[in-house]
């Protein structure tokens, strides 16, 4: 993950008035870091990723901002090299112009894909997964129709995005969330096939761990909504395409030592001869394996 103050991940804030967001900004400007804050006199004051920069040893893990809906941004100036023409439009060099001068910090209005991220994020703060997956289901319909045929990795994509997230970090927040609102309402584990489907068709050379995410996603939600035989195919094809990650065999097996179905006993016999199945092949993670098949063992014992 990129760090965070820098240009791929810079660091957000919200405040209540201008005041307070010229400081915060001169505070930002004077570390050296890149943000981009938000000025929203209704929503409270949110200033942990500051925090964070300012006292990493206070927090036990980077802290997220909480989007704010329809919020204004403030972006650091790009940097002007010393013999540029000045930004001011003057003509003159900008070390000869407004070099070292207080830049006031560019203030523009989020666009509407931004509102409809930020919208998503805040309404899971409130524990409101469908909601929330619904503004993302619309957000990921709009988005689709910028992305361009020779958009094939995913973060090709950020390229027509100006937000203060990544497509690259929210798509995979996407389709975690749409599993947890299908939790709730089985109609969502079919709206999580689509898109992770839709997601390879369109990113075919994304990174080979969030391609294996998202195929392993739509075998999952097919065992959810009981149709265990297309699961079983999914799974299968997960596998042979991918037989060095290890979380495939682990997925497979866990949907019959834990199943998504209450109305589904549990079934060790096949789940353990799916976890041994990688067995051997020296692959990164077989530690994880091996809790599985003493957890298997465990609940085998206890149900016998």
């Amino acid at each position: 993950m990129a760090k965070l103050g820098t240009k791929k991940r810079p660091v957000r804030f919200r405040v209540q008035t201008d005041e307070r967001l010229q400081e915060i900004a001169l505070l930002c400007d004077k570390n050296g870091w890149i943000f981009v804050g938000g000025f929203e006199p209704d929503e409270p004051e949110d200033l942990c990723e500051v925090e964070y920069l300012l006292n990493p040893q206070a927090f036990t893990s980077q802290p997220r901002m909480g989007n704010a809906d329809n919020m204004t941004v403030v972006h650091k100036k790009p940097k002007v090299g010393r013999n540029a023409p000045c930004p001011c439009g003057s003509g003159k060099k900008y070390k000869k112009c407004c070099l070292g001068k207080s830049d006031p910090p560019v203030i523009q209005k989020r666009d509407e894909l931004d509102v409809l991220m930020g919208e998503g994020y805040s309404l899971l703060h409130k524990n409101k997964t469908i909601e929330a997956c619904d503004a993302w289901i619309e957000l990921w319909n709009k988005l689709k129709t910028g992305f361009r045929p020779e958009f094939v990795d995913v973060k090709e994509a950020d390229s027509i995005f100006t937000g203060g997230e990544y497509i690259y970090n929210w798509c995979r927040d996407f389709e975690v969330e749409l599993g947890n609102a299908g939790l709730d309402n089985s109609s969502y584990y079919r709206k999580r096939i689509e898109y992770c489907t839709d997601f390879c068709s369109i990113f075919p050379e994304s990174d080979s761990l969030l391609m294996h995410n998202m195929k392993r996603a739509v075998a999952e939600s097919y065992f959810a909504l009981g149709d265990i035989s297309k699961g079983e195919e999914c799974f299968k094809k997960l596998i042979e395409e991918y037989p060095k990650i290890i979380w495939g065999y682990i997925g497979w097996g866990d949907m019959y030592l834990w199943p998504m179905k209450k109305s589904i006993k549990p079934d060790y016999e096949k789940a353990e001869k799916i976890y041994k199945m990688p067995l051997g092949m020296d692959l990164e993670g077989e530690a994880d394996l091996i809790d599985r098949l003493n957890e298997l063992k465990t609940k085998r014992e206890k149900n016998t």
